[in-house]
């Protein structure tokens, strides 16, 4: 009974963890967004199976009221196998919420609506992030800009409006959202803000002209700056020395056998999360004895 209730789950977080790499070989934008669709598939999913199967542990460990009971049948009867998975799966959700609920907090705190589009900051601290919300507001310190010449702080400006552009700031929340819960996707997570920041870096590139040289050593230089906030993005952030060498070759068009496979992997991780909802779902209603 529980491996036909979490299985899918299970089988759905080993195809996006196996399958997630291959989403380097796509041109940024589009990594970006496949990556961001696997994370949102699992967040679907993953949150209520960990409660389901919980609640039935609180069950098996002898906590009867009509919240509990109508769940004990989604784990087995063997003591203590159903209390131990339950309490673990338990444990496991409670920790994910109070962790989504910090990130909520900081996105909220950082979020704004009623600023300017770039707000420069009277510090000698060097930094550039795009802070989340619809007002999409660029924060730049002086230190930075005066730490760059016109052409540095070109690129800087664009970097940082394709993320405002983009809302690249709600792909950030839902991967720290997931990890909340699945913490061993944090380097999925990773590899996304990574993906956001080429994106970022190519759209630069387009939006100013300058060669790629420039924008290499810019992207280094301003490296040496403090980190950007927890929930904001930053030109400074994730792999600096892996973007800068890939900003030193222009970006090929994928061949059609790695568009296919990456798509497959994506749809599979769709298919299998809803197989797994569908299946929470029917178990919660009690359809499913």
């Amino acid at each position: 009974m529980t491996d036909f209730v979490a299985l899918p789950l299970v089988v759905t977080l080993a195809v996006a963890l196996a399958g997630n790499h291959r989403l380097d070989r796509l041109r940024p934008e589009r990594a970006a967004r496949a990556g961001a669709a696997m994370l949102a598939a699992l967040l679907t999913t993953a949150p209520l199976t960990l409660w389901l199967i919980g609640l039935s542990g609180l069950a098996h460990m002898g906590l009867h009221n009509p919240v509990t009971d109508w769940s004990r049948h989604v784990l087995p009867d063997h003591a203590p196998f159903g209390a131990v998975l339950g309490i673990a799966s338990l444990a496991a959700a409670l920790m994910g919420t109070v962790r989504a609920g910090g990130v909520l907090t900081r996105h909220r705190r950082l979020r704004c609506s009623t600023t300017r589009p770039v707000e420069f900051v009277e510090t000698d601290e060097v930094y550039a992030y795009t802070l989340p919300g619809p007002a999409r507001t660029i924060a730049i310190s002086h230190g930075l800009r005066d730490s760059l010449d016109d052409n540095e702080f070109a690129v800087v400006l664009a970097h940082e409006r394709a993320h405002a552009r983009h809302r690249h700031d709600r792909f950030k929340l839902l991967a720290l959202l997931t990890t909340a819960f699945i913490p061993f996707l944090t380097p999925a997570r990773t590899r996304l803000e990574f993906h956001l920041e080429r994106w970022a870096d190519e759209e630069a590139l387009a939006d100013t002209g300058v060669e790629r040289r420039l924008a290499a050593r810019t992207i280094a230089k301003v490296a040496l700056a403090m980190p950007s906030p927890h929930a904001a993005l930053g030109i400074a952030d994730h792999g600096v020395a892996a973007r800068a060498a890939a900003l030193l070759e222009p970006v090929e068009q994928p061949a059609m056998a790695v568009r296919l496979q990456t798509s497959v992997i994506v749809l599979a991780t769709f298919v299998l999360a809803a197989y797994q909802l569908h299946h929470s779902v029917l178990f919660a209603g009690h359809l499913v004895r």
